[in-house]
């Protein structure tokens, strides 16, 4: 990777060229809210990998199991194996016990057809007791014990930061970095943040032959969340390094909701896809991108020359889809308005 400032920062024309070029897709679909919903795709001329993301699931309730479904759904209908599920935190809300394990998660996401490793990573409601649960710490631990103790599960969480190359390290599409965002809330050590720190800047600093490079945590840099927007702390802390790296997306959850936001000064691209189950949040009317206040999950096919995602909703219908190239044009397909 080894990346430099002068390679890989924004300049001002790269940010007037990213920004004409998402403009000019927009346009060319006829504005976000002059379309309607299609259903999903799941034909791929390439081969490539396919994954699914999902954040802010763990409720229990009638809306996870409503997803969860629609995923299974999907997975069928796309024909070929999942690479993985991203899973965003918020993995379980309230009292976590062992048995949860089996109905809200083994249960929960048919192994059937959603039989590929989840990827997971910490959410606020993983930690407490400021939140939900009077767990404290032992909560998240719960969650990384389970991942050690039953390799055989399609959990995994090899540690509260790390990072994978998929399909494999040999020849892979994507390298994947997967970090603990509660370092702004308090919930990890002052030598826990200091460790995350070294650990994301060695990672960058490590040469990949994957052609695409994410960043995943719970916490959004940017949302059209009305309740929180765009979270400053998390820009302040990680927001330098996708300036100064070749960082193509940033996946989060957190906000309850579906968002991809582009935003002046970034060749990143913004993901939340926080609709996994828990209770929804209002959001603004965006400039920036698409934002929509509706359960759902995120599905991203990656090849060498392009990733390809789409927003899909609990009835299956496609919400918004776009792409990106290597070089960092972002072109909508479709958008079914914010």
């Amino acid at each position: 990777m080894n990346s430099t400032n002068n390679n890989n920062s924004m300049t001002r024309r790269d940010a007037l060229k990213k920004t004409i070029l998402f403009s000019t897709s927009l346009l060319a679909v006829g504005q976000f809210g002059r379309l309607q919903a299609r259903e999903a795709v799941t034909g791929f001329p390439d081969k490539g990998i396919h994954l699914l993301a999902i954040g802010d699931f763990g409720s229990g309730n009638v809306n996870q199991a409503i997803v969860a479904g629609q995923m299974a759904k999907f997975a069928k209908k796309l024909g070929t194996p999942l690479s993985g599920v991203l899973a965003l935190g918020d993995n379980f809300y309230k009292q976590l016990t062992l048995e949860r394990f089996a109905v809200h998660f083994e249960e929960m996401y048919s192994k059937e057809h959603l039989d590929c490793p989840f990827y997971a990573c910490l959410g606020n409601h993983d930690y407490g007791p400021k939140y939900d649960s009077g767990q404290g710490r032992d909560k998240a631990q719960m969650q990384l014990d389970y991942a050690k103790d039953n390799p055989a599960s399609r959990w995994k969480l090899p540690a509260k930061w790390y990072a994978l190359e998929l399909p494999d390290a040999k020849n892979p599409l994507v390298k994947i970095i997967f970090l603990d965002g509660n370092s702004i809330e308090g919930a990890l050590t002052p030598q826990e943040k200091l460790d995350q720190q070294r650990f994301l800047e060695a990672e960058l600093k490590i040469e990949t032959r994957a052609p695409w490079t994410w960043m995943v945590s719970h916490y959004p840099m940017f949302s059209e969340s009305t309740e929180r927007g765009d979270n400053l702390r998390v820009i302040g802390q990680w927001g330098g390094h996708l300036k100064s790296h070749p960082i193509s997306l940033y996946i989060a959850g957190h906000d309850h909701a579906l968002q991809h936001l582009e935003v002046e000064g970034y060749k990143t691209s913004f993901v939340v896809s926080g609709a996994g189950g828990a209770g929804l949040y209002a959001l603004k009317e965006s400039t920036r991108g698409f934002a929509k206040m509706i359960y759902g999950f995120t599905h991203i096919h990656v090849t060498r020359d392009k990733v390809d995602l789409q927003f899909i909703d609990a009835k299956g219908n496609c919400l918004h889809s776009f792409s990106r190239t290597p070089d960092g044009k972002v072109e909508i397909a479709s958008s079914s308005g914010s």
